[in-house]
């Protein structure tokens, strides 16, 4: 750590640097500033005492850090928690218990019907399956034997049809002791307006759709299922057909071209090797409620196969969500027990949904204890004069541990702030101190090295070619610059990877030293960026970034290079505009600047290719309020949306800008009698703090697709 004359140590308050004075403008406008006064002493004193009173203000309130408090609090959570206990949970918990209990029979006992109804369904497309393979008609021969299997594997199934191009022609069992099927032989399910519809939809849908529970006009209530076959066996067009019902026959047209593709035709889809498939008919299922629900024994829950507590005997009431129409006037119920008839209103019962959307089957199962819900009356006594007292002396000891738990993390908060606080102050001090400190040798070329290059090159070429002197010390800098001058060139870079790939730059650098010579000016050595900061290695060049100032502040004369030229990678034209809004440029300038705060007129000059003419306010585009505008400048890493998550050029200059920042805060507080133009950037820096020393900044990478916001000053 570097030693600090008497009044600069950085650790001193920053209200006492940036407040050591009073300042003023006279009637005429200049700048006056009074810094023995005793006004000012009692200014840093209020300032003090409202920073040490802001200080207090943001610690964790005594309050919250003290047992008692929150015992208290334990206290009275705990009276509200018996008060709830006492009027609510005699009544509610139990019940709810109960009601839950019964909730998961009843979820229970859909599921076993759900699965019933998939199985049962699942039939058909096992007799799909066969016909859709079927070149010899063996399954339609043999059609009883195979859907008398398929009957007694899936269970639950009343009968099984076949209908070749829609009209019922196989039933099995044909009849049999709960009904008669042979009414529907012939039955052509295209043909009758009343189901025309309903088979279409099951034709475009290429799968398997159900409907029910409905009367069946041969008595009982059924769920049918309907699936539509494709084979490549298929005739491409259906045959003409004609059915009678009541009295009135109905035809297909399907005997001109024009006929048969408006009503004829139904094309299905390719098979794996390509081949069409057309429509070969209907496979269905037919199954009667009392067949589905048998195998689930919904009975059981009237026979007191389910205890819970003291219920054991349920009604229940299985019905459509939406009736069919030939259930309307049961309100859809096809399933109940004795009591629970389609008459039968539920007061508070339980809902279970039998849900299979695939096949466009909702039905609702409703459950209700025979006399009722219970009430918890008769353990209230139990309750109050047992759990209660328990529950106060678990919720107080649960109040100490949560508080003593709560102290502890206040603790370790208060630790970890004061540890922040201690990093904080180590980055101040660290950047402060490093200020005039060389972390890299300044690199330096001879003019006469220079003239020689031809071209610009980098600083491992020119170290390699020996034509670099490297400097690390400030004594023999201070020595180079007052007795033979070092010129520091600033320039923007015309490439992302080479600065001046025309020359066009480096070409007015050499003019510049020409033009020097013939005013006269001294300087034999030279400090270019591309050659006297580090390229490659990444550590090294931080260190040279963070030396900047030091570098600035050791350089006899500051040359701004801007001619017009253009970007190599970008192809857009530079300038001394585009050279203006250059973070880099500007950090430069600004490290110059404030090398030379005492000097009325330093040596600083722009060259656009026309000449030398003065730096600040030439052509009025570079001005001191721009050159200390460095973080409101362009960054090419952010315009470049930071390929590769490279770390942003914003964050590698923090540390040089609050070095900027301290400096110029020194100089107000010690009030030299040439410190106006510090004070002057010192009021433009206050008068918009955010602008110049930005909390965060939004740094974006993937090509500008994703966006953070990151640390700049934020905690200084």
């Amino acid at each position: 750590m570097p030693s600090f004359p008497a009044g600069d140590d950085p650790n001193t308050d920053i209200f006492d640097l940036s407040m050591g004075g009073i300042e003023s403008f006279d009637n005429s406008g200049s700048f006056q500033r009074d810094c023995s006064s005793s006004d000012a002493t009692q200014f840093r004193a209020n300032r003090s005492l409202k920073l040490a009173k802001g200080t207090t203000q943001h610690r964790i309130p005594a309050w919250l850090r003290y047992s008692r408090t929150w015992a208290v609090v334990a206290t009275v959570l705990t009276i509200v928690i018996a008060s709830v206990w006492r009027f609510v949970l005699d009544d509610e918990e139990e019940r709810q218990f109960f009601r839950d209990s019964v909730q998961e029979i009843a979820d229970r006992y859909a599921q076993d019907i759900k699965r019933q109804g998939v199985t049962s369904l699942s039939s058909l497309q096992a007799l799909a399956a066969m016909i859709k393979f079927d070149d010899s008609n063996f399954t339609v021969h043999n059609f009883d034997g195979i859907a008398g299997s398929l009957i007694k594997a899936y269970k639950g199934i009343s009968n099984l049809q076949l209908a070749p191009f829609g009209t019922v022609r196989y039933i099995h069992p044909l009849v049999d002791a709960k009904m008669d099927n042979r009414a529907a032989l012939g039955y052509a399910q295209l043909l009758d307006p009343a189901r025309r519809e309903g088979a279409l939809n099951t034709i475009r849908s290429k799968g398997i759709q159900a409907v029910g529970p409905l009367t069946l006009l041969q008595g009982g209530i059924a769920v049918i299922g309907r699936c539509s076959i494709f084979t490549r066996f298929a005739p491409k067009f259906l045959p003409t057909e004609s059915f009678t019902k009541a009295g009135v026959t109905y035809h297909s047209n399907c005997s001109t071209p024009e006929t048969q593709l408006l009503n004829c035709y139904f094309p299905g889809p390719l098979e794996s090797d390509g081949v069409p498939t057309h429509f070969w008919g209907f496979a269905t299922v037919l199954t009667l409620t009392s067949d589905l629900v048998a195998p689930v024994e919904l009975q059981r829950l009237q026979e007191g196969a389910h205890r819970i507590g003291g219920l054991s005997q349920f009604d229940y009431q299985l019905s459509a969500e939406v009736p069919h129409a030939s259930l309307a006037d049961v309100n859809g119920v096809f399933a109940h027990s004795f009591r629970a008839g389609p008459g039968w209103i539920p007061e508070d019962p339980v809902t279970a949904y039998v849900d299979l959307p695939h096949f466009g089957i909702k039905w609702v199962l409703k459950v209700e204890p025979v006399d009722g819900w219970p009430r918890m009356s008769a353990s209230f006594w139990f309750h109050l004069c047992v759990f209660l007292p328990l529950t106060g002396l678990l919720g107080l000891g649960m109040g100490v541990c949560i508080i003593s738990d709560i102290r502890r993390k206040a603790l370790q908060v208060e630790k970890l702030e004061e540890y922040k606080k201690d990093v904080i102050s180590s980055d101040i001090i660290m950047s402060v101190s490093n200020v005039d400190l060389l972390q890299f040798p300044m690199c330096l070329m001879s003019v006469d090295h220079f003239m020689n290059l031809r071209r610009l090159i980098s600083h491992e070429t020119a170290r390699d070619l020996n034509k670099l002197c490297f400097v690390d010390d400030s004594k023999r800098l201070a020595h180079l610059r007052d007795e033979e001058g070092i010129l520091f060139f600033s320039h923007q870079w015309a490439g992302f990877f080479h600065p001046d790939e025309e020359n066009v730059q480096y070409n007015t650098m050499v003019a510049t030293c020409d033009e020097l010579k013939q005013k006269q000016a001294r300087f034999q050595w030279i400090w270019v960026d591309y050659f006297s900061i580090p390229q490659a290695a990444v550590v090294q060049q931080q260190h040279a970034i963070n030396s900047l100032l030091a570098y600035a502040s050791h350089c006899s004369i500051f040359v701004a290079v801007a001619p017009t030229c253009e970007h190599s990678d970008l192809a857009s034209e530079l300038n001394v505009h585009t050279y203006s809004v250059r973070a880099w440029c500007r950090l430069e300038q600004l490290g110059y600047l404030m090398a030379s705060v005492h000097e009325h007129t330093p040596s600083a000059y722009l060259n656009t290719g026309q000449g030398l003419t003065p730096l600040w306010g030439a052509e009025g585009v570079v001005t001191e309020a721009t050159s200390l505008d460095v973080m409101g400048g362009n960054f090419t890493c952010c315009a470049r949306h930071h390929p590769d998550g490279e770390k942003c050029d914003k964050q590698r200059i923090v540390g040089v800008m609050l070095g900027i920042f301290w400096q110029l805060l020194q100089i107000r507080r010690d009030c030299p009698p040439d410190a106006t133009r510090s004070i002057e950037l010192l009021h433009l820096i206050e008068g918009n703090l955010q602008h110049y020393f930005p909390s965060t900044t939004t740094y974006s990478t993937d090509g500008g697709n994703q966006n953070e916001n990151i640390d700049l000053f934020a905690s200084v």
